[in-house]
């Protein structure tokens, strides 16, 4: 990416009540901006909010697994193991590589080494990138693998009995994950006539029900290439994928359907609301009108975690209708009590995060820390189970 991170502005404020909320709950959050080109961790201390930074090319879909993150990105899936048998270790320095008598030495000649060292000792990034991590941090996600799928345009996903299940928006389709293929495709609309990678209706939102696909996204039912781009405002749909069947139809840029007791909860985003639909009688409501374009859900309990995105100049030639609206719009996310349907809480970009695309809850963790691919703690952190016998 081109941002320059000691340059991006990432500040945020937050609700007061908001450190106790995540500490009570024992719970943290990940969410992407692909504008921003970052992962983000929002975690506490109990005391303050932080939010952690981590750079990635397009960062997309989020899905928490029992056993740790998985992260949608431009041309990858990158799965994060969770090992807290690491924390003693990433709490304490990590030797330059010249230090590790494993590491092979890139230069034959002791002079060609030692400038190689003094580069590295100038690094500024390196070298904040080889001290502890912050003393607070209760669990670690360590990059453990990755699965390269190509520019599938990927947005949600989401782990079900068949394993990884993707938004493959590029092809109008779902799909799974097969090490000797991009991908496998499983599912398209029943107005998408061929898999082709010509985003056709911006098949984009996916939620699972019992382990399967059970409602999707999509801007529009049109078979033409980005023809979505140039349509009217009011043409999405919310659709269930058994009966493969369009349920609610008229939305506008709809994205982020989830199951949650017995209802789908999903972002009408071009009118910054939040809607639940009803499987048993069919209605629709508006449990929510926020101050943006809404994208990205999870629940804790009744507890509501709602994406917030400003208002943008768009390719798109018929833009949402959010940006028809009076008055500011803003970037966070936003916490809605699902027994009211009232705000309990929000945090606040102010700087360069203006657009949020998926949200996801960590339990279990306050204060959790990321290991990116590109880390040099990535060369020696590892985890194994013992030598059978």
């Amino acid at each position: 990416m081109t941002d320059n991170v000691e340059l991006a502005d990432f500040s945020y404020t937050y609700s007061d009540n908001l450190p106790a909320v995540f500490k009570h709950l024992n719970i943290s959050l990940a969410f992407t901006s692909y504008q921003a080109g970052r992962l983000m961790l929002v975690r506490t201390d109990g005391e303050s909010l932080e939010i952690n930074f981590k750079e990635f090319p397009r960062p997309m879909g989020l899905t928490v697994t029992d056993q740790g993150l998985i992260l949608g990105t431009f041309t990858q899936i990158i799965h994060f193991q969770r090992e807290d048998r690491l924390l003693t270790q990433i709490k304490h320095p990590l030797p330059d590589i010249h230090k590790d008598v494993t590491a092979p030495r890139v230069f034959n000649d002791d002079e060609a080494n030692q400038e190689d060292i003094e580069i590295r000792a100038k690094d500024e990034e390196y070298q904040r990138k080889l001290q502890p991590v912050d003393a607070r941090v209760d669990a670690c996600f360590i990059t453990r693998s990755s699965h390269y799928t190509g520019m599938i345009n990927i947005h949600d996903i989401e782990w079900g009995n068949a394993g990884l299940w993707v938004v493959n928006s590029s092809f109008s389709c779902l799909s799974t994950v097969d090490p000797a293929y991009s991908f496998v495709p499983q599912w398209k609309p029943p107005f998408i006539d061929k898999l082709t990678p010509e985003d056709r209706c911006h098949l984009n939102g996916m939620t699972l029900r019992d382990g399967e696909p059970a409602y999707v996204t999509t801007f529009s039912q049109f078979e033409n290439a980005k023809q979505w781009r140039d349509s009217d405002k009011r043409t999405g749909t919310l659709i269930d994928v058994k009966r493969n069947e369009i349920v609610v139809s008229g939305l506008s840029m709809p994205h982020s359907p989830r199951w949650h007791n017995g209802k789908v909860y999903f972002c009408h985003s071009g009118v910054g609301q939040v809607n639940c639909y009803h499987p048993d009688t069919g209605e629709t409501e508006v449990i929510a009108e926020l101050p943006g374009f809404t994208r990205g859900i999870d629940i804790y309990g009744s507890l509501m975690f709602v994406g917030l995105s400003r208002r943008r100049n768009s390719d798109v030639s018929a833009p949402a209708l959010i940006n028809e609206k009076e008055g500011e719009t803003c970037s966070g996310i936003w916490l809605i009590n699902l027994e009211n349907n009232e705000v309990v809480g929000q945090i606040s970009f102010q700087g360069n995060v203006d657009q949020i695309y998926d949200i996801a809850i960590l339990n279990n963790t306050c204060f959790p820390e990321v290991i990116e691919p590109s880390h040099p703690r990535m060369r020696n952190h590892f985890c194994h189970p013992g030598l059978t016998t």
